[in-house]
């Protein structure tokens, strides 16, 4: 395992496939909400915890992870402000933070995207997201070979866990890799709505 400090909020963590197992985990897997997920991420942060000093803010914490085709796996943590740092902020910019985390129980953020073969699909996912409530980043695009994509971006509990008001997802679409669907995007689709959720939701039937 390799740690690489960015700044005082920031790591990035390089997992061998030794690693991976060590810890538990399965690289095709990490998008998954599962006890054994969970912990499996709460030995990996007791681990780099015991070798570098680097404390999270668990009510605002963003986990980006990059499986490798080898088997490993990058992750990027970061985490907000601490508390003790917020309140030595001075009075103007404190305003213009979160003053009650309590009111955000949401503590990860998610990326996730997937492939619908049919815009019938698409629509009916960005209408029942919409009536769920979700308020998250949504974007939808076109595949030049004929399907579907939407991006999603929103808040959650566990860095590997999908709400369970978005589980009917996978009755529609399927889940692509994060980080090959962030590169095949710009050189294979053409966006079709950068607020997905919002605007496809009337064209449903």
């Amino acid at each position: 395992m390799e740690l690489i400090r960015i700044n005082d909020r920031k790591l990035k963590i390089m997992l061998t496939p030794s690693d991976m197992s060590h810890f538990e985990m399965n690289a095709e897997r990490l998008g998954e909400d599962t006890e054994q997920m969970r912990r499996s991420f709460r030995m990996l942060m007791k681990e780099v915890r015991r070798k570098i000093a680097f404390e999270l803010d668990d009510r605002r914490v963003s986990v980006q992870y990059f499986p490798s085709r080898e088997g490993g796996c990058e992750m990027f943590i970061s985490c907000s402000l601490q508390e003790e740092q917020k309140r030595s902020l001075p009075a103007v910019v404190e305003r213009l933070l979160p003053q009650k985390a309590e009111e955000k129980p949401e503590k990860y953020r998610r990326e996730i995207v997937y492939r619908m073969p049919e815009l019938e699909d698409l629509l009916r996912v960005c209408q029942r997201l919409k009536s769920t409530g979700f308020a998250g980043e949504s974007r939808a695009f076109r595949e030049e070979r004929g399907g579907w994509l939407l991006y999603l971006r929103f808040q959650t509990k566990s860095p590997f866990s999908l709400p369970e008001p978005m589980a009917f997802l996978a009755e529609y679409g399927t889940p692509c890799n994060l980080a090959q669907a962030k590169a095949y995007i710009p050189e294979h689709t053409k966006p079709i709505s950068a607020r997905a959720v919002e605007e496809l939701a009337a064209l449903a039937k």
